[in-house]
């Protein structure tokens, strides 16, 4: 089995850029993402990508934009699901052996279309849709939940919701919110793109461990608090990279809001019970630079995440990093990756030390 390598990111984030297309906004990320790599477009093998119908506002999405993810040619496969689902193909095809490279792209343009009425499109139309659900409604249903379970989450929900901080020319950005969140607790809207290139070759950050794992369709049939899926994707990760959570420096957690957040750092074991909000406020695991800055639209922000995770090690923030990523219809689909920083390689020279 092979081992897999990151050797390049990149990450873009706009909002309505009258400038640039979304098939622009895309071939410049991914070019981004093959120069930080050092590496050739032709030396690609495989492209996994990751985009949705509904949010580029197109049927087979990628028939027009997998040309610019550097697909043209190239064994080329796309998930209607998140970028971190699509990071743990591309993981998949390297660690089988079955391709040597390959370039893993994630994107969604928030500013083309009603993020509500495409995230409401998404639910069952006979038990949920009626009800005029959307994901920012599934989270507020969480925060409920999570007040009467847990009522420490109040005494720290100010301070997490200031360490998230302010985020310039947000007007328009941020949803209406659904009670009891507050508008410092949702996101921000963005057009974003991720990529990020995989090889078997040793690079300066190796992929130690996946796992993923999936929930029931219907929300009546979900633990929404307890995150059972992300729980188990984490499980799984931290055992296939040998680690446990108590050894990560670094981590990087997918959530739509900030009770989202607080909820999921419990699911993957870095907080206790009812220790989620406090861990959002105080923890300095947590990037400080969170998913408001970058801009929020699925289903990009998993391998957002995986990027900024591969940085930050790279940067030296920390040697072992996690990073997950949460499918839409309400974090149906849960991905964990470890990441560490790779023994015996010379970041000077792109090369293995021997």
């Amino acid at each position: 089995m092979q081992r897999v390598y990151v050797h390049g990111t990149a990450v873009s984030s706009s909002w309505a850029d009258s400038s640039a297309s979304l098939t622009d906004l895309i071939f410049r990320c991914v070019r981004g993402a093959l120069d930080d790599a050092r590496m050739p477009v032709g030396d690609l093998e495989a492209v996994v990508l990751a985009a949705h119908d509904l949010v580029d506002g197109r049927s087979l999405t990628n028939m027009i934009t997998a040309p610019a993810a550097a697909a043209f040619l190239k064994d080329e496969t796309r998930l209607g699901d998140d970028g971190a689902a699509a990071f743990v193909l591309g993981d998949a095809r390297i660690r089988s052996g079955s391709v040597r490279t390959c370039l893993v792209a994630a994107w969604g343009r928030a500013s083309e279309g009603p993020v509500d009425d495409i995230a409401h499109a998404l639910f069952d139309p006979f038990t949920t849709r009626p009800l005029g659900m959307t994901e920012i409604g599934v989270s507020g249903l969480r925060a409920s939940r999570a007040l009467i379970e847990h009522p420490e989450y109040a005494e720290h929900r100010a301070a997490a919701a200031t360490r998230r901080g302010e985020v310039e020319s947000a007007a328009g950005r941020i949803p209406a919110a659904a009670w009891p969140l507050r508008d410092a607790e949702l996101p921000v809207w963005g057009d974003v793109v991720s990529a990020v290139v995989l090889s078997s070759e040793p690079g300066p950050v190796e992929v130690l461990g996946v796992g993923m794992s999936t929930e029931p369709f219907e929300l009546g049939d979900r633990d929404l608090t307890g995150l059972p899926a992300l729980r188990s994707a984490g499980e799984q990760a931290l055992r296939e990279a040998r680690r446990s959570i108590d050894e990560i420096d670094v981590l990087e957690i997918d959530a739509l809001t900030m009770f989202d957040e607080a909820l999921a750092l419990e699911a993957v074991g870095a907080a206790g019970s009812g220790r989620g909000m406090e861990a959002l406020a105080l923890d300095p695991r947590l990037d400080p630079a969170g998913a408001r800055s970058v801009g929020y639209c699925a289903p990009a922000m998993g391998l957002i995440r995986i990027a900024r995770a591969v940085q930050r090690v790279r940067e030296g923030d920390g040697a072992l990093a996690l990073a997950s990523g949460a499918s839409v219809v309400a974090a149906q689909t849960q991905a964990v990756v470890v990441l560490g920083h790779a023994e015996h390689y010379d970041a000077t020279h792109g090369r293995s030390c021997r």
